[in-house]
């Protein structure tokens, strides 16, 4: 015996943007029936409780409810019989138009739900597109139901469709389908995942247009005129990966034992003698096996070979110190620095041969932090950190902005330190350091979603400015690490999971930290207080390596994986300007 209806409203004088949602009400032995077009339906064992949810989800809406005849069209046409949803379309109706005042928020908890989820196809469109065509499984972040969407945007930023199915199979044939109906001779898919699709693999961009940050296309010239910036080179985009990967949690449980220590050898040149230490310093291990170190001072910035310890380039530009350096290794140019200053600007450059590429006032204060992140299929994306509280992740061939977070109030919540990983899914970690001088804050966001992962606060009883310093790292396994020294306190989470995996209590007040991947999938934690640099294991917790010199600051601290399976130090040292370089074994 089913449900008998007996009261059915519609909402009239809506929004917009907003459906004609439905609300009906059945009986059936006493059991009442409560039907939202958006929101599925739920039981309710008597009158009371039913109308109150009536109620409920009657506020969720702006407008007019109006009773009506009790039809069974409008949910039929939101919930077909094969279990199929229309979660969102920009050009018809769909779930998210019948959520009313909680329609971005549980947009929000499917987009999350999606990203974590596996996408099992992938068609991508053409580059003056830029869209894509994906099959994704995915648990349903409000029932916990496995399902199955096809989201279509083959022109991004312009359409949008994503329906989901109860099952795979169904899935796969609707995303077929969709490929098919949407491929142009004119201009072909980038890649696809149906042999009998012909792709351009090499689509390019037409050379009078220009793509933005959020997927609109415009005319170059109007681009210059409107924005005024442009990078003298043009960056690569990131090769996509066949299948992208899925993030978890730690294999396993922290291993209560260590690898055993490290041998340590001082590579140190002998040219790099007594001087002021900088205030940065990075180290790029490139493709052919050399390796490169950049730091940051009052003067400018200098690009290093640490093999026999020559400056390879010198730059000039910044109106006062240089806080930050981050290298990029690019095919054609060996390498892109970026520099960020205490007047605000950040500045790239060409390591080879020293030209500028591009300078922007990228903060209103100064500038503490830069990092590259070179996501799938994009260019690389520049991320910066200042005294102004915010953290922004750039366009380097424009100078836009892609997305951006405040983390506070300017001048009180300053950003000292930055982070970035592309996750085993394709996405952009980005994870930042803050203080106010009352506690230390580590922020982990997905840049590619603009969702906040995790928000990590170290308590402390004193007051004082800490300058947090933070590392971000992935492991084969598709897990990764998130650590943070600051003041006496180290610690690292599980990225995925939030967990705390070690926190270690230190002497002195350790200012840099930074991160590296050893074998067994263990990671390497290196902190240094300006006197003592001391290398643990993130699990265990047992001490690596150590090194002492004399007392240094400014601190500053960068490590790398070279090519051969070795990890290099490089650690601020007064009497070893511009640092003390140190490689360990296992």
């Amino acid at each position: 015996m089913e449900h008998e209806p007996v009261m059915q409203w519609v909402l009239r004088k809506r929004k917009p943007l907003d459906e004609e949602a439905h609300i009906r009400v059945s009986v059936r032995a006493g059991e009442y029936r409560v039907d939202h077009t958006g929101f599925g339906h739920r039981r309710y064992p008597d009158k009371q409780s039913a109308w109150d949810a009536v109620q409920a989800l009657r506020a969720g809406h702006d407008g007019v409810w109006v009773q009506v005849e009790c039809d069974d069209a409008p949910f039929a046409a939101m919930r077909p019989a094969d279990g199929s949803r229309v979660l969102y379309d920009t050009a018809g109706e769909c779930l998210y138009g019948h959520w009313g005042t909680h329609a971005d928020s549980w947009w929000k908890r499917y987009e999350q739900a999606m990203a974590a989820g596996e996408t099992f196809r992938q068609t991508l469109a053409h580059e003056l597109f830029g869209g894509f065509i994906d099959a994704v499984a995915y648990r349903d972040p409000l029932t916990g139901d496995d399902r199955y969407a096809v989201a279509t945007a083959v022109d991004e930023g312009s359409d949008y469709y994503v329906v989901d199915y109860p099952d795979r199979s169904t899935a796969e044939t609707q995303y077929e389908e969709t490929v098919h109906a949407n491929r142009s001779e004119e201009f072909p898919y980038r890649s696809c995942d149906i042999p009998a699709i012909v792709i351009d693999s090499a689509s390019d961009m037409p050379d009078n247009l220009v793509r933005l940050p959020n997927g609109a296309v415009m005319d170059r010239v109007d681009h210059l005129e409107m924005y005024g910036y442009r990078a003298t080179i043009d960056f690569p985009t990131t090769p996509r990966s066949a299948k992208p990967g899925r993030v978890r949690g730690m294999t396993s449980r922290p291993r209560s034992w260590g690898p055993g220590p490290m041998e340590v050898v001082d590579a140190t040149p002998e040219s790099w003698s007594s001087g002021s230490a900088p205030h940065a310093l990075t180290l790029l291990d490139l493709p052919d096996g050399s390796l490169l170190m950049a730091s940051g001072d009052d003067g400018g910035a200098t690009v290093w070979s640490p093999r026999d310890g020559m400056p390879r380039q010198e730059f000039v530009g910044h109106g006062d110190r240089v806080l930050a350096t981050a290298l990029l290794p690019l095919p054609e140019e060996e390498a892109v620095l970026a520099t960020g200053g205490q007047d605000g600007l950040v500045k790239l450059w060409a390591v080879r041969d020293g030209r500028p590429l591009l300078s922007f006032e990228a903060h209103r204060r100064p500038v503490n932090a830069v990092t590259w992140a070179c996501p799938p299929g994009e260019v690389p994306w520049l991320i910066t950190g200042g005294d102004d509280a915010t953290v922004v992740v750039w366009d380097p061939e424009t100078a836009s902005k892609i997305v951006d977070w405040e983390v506070g109030t300017p001048s009180v919540h300053i950003v000292w330190s930055l982070d970035a990983l592309v996750l085993a899914n394709g996405h952009v970690c980005v994870v930042a350091g803050s203080d106010d001088g009352a506690s230390s804050v580590v922020h982990v966001w997905d840049a590619t979603t603009r969702t906040t992962l995790h928000t990590f606060t170290l308590e402390r009883g004193g007051f004082g400015i800490e300058s947090p310093s933070v590392a971000v790292v992935g492991l084969a396994d598709g897990s990764f690490r998130v650590g943070v020294a600051g003041g006496s306190e180290v610690r690292v989470w599980d990225g995925s999971t939030g967990e705390e995996i070690r926190a270690f209590s230190v002497p002195g007040r350790y200012g840099q930290l930074a991160m590296a991947v050893l074998e067994d999938l263990r990671v390497a934690v290196a902190v240094t207080d300006g006197e003592r640099t001391a290398v643990w294991d993130s699990e265990s917790g047992e001490e690596l390596a150590s090194v002492t010199g004399r007392e240094t600051y400014p601190t500053a601290l960068a490590m790398t994986t070279t090519m051969d399976g070795g990890v290099v130090l490089a650690v601020t040292d007064v009497d070893h300007v511009p640092a003390r370089l140190l490689r360990l074994a296992e």
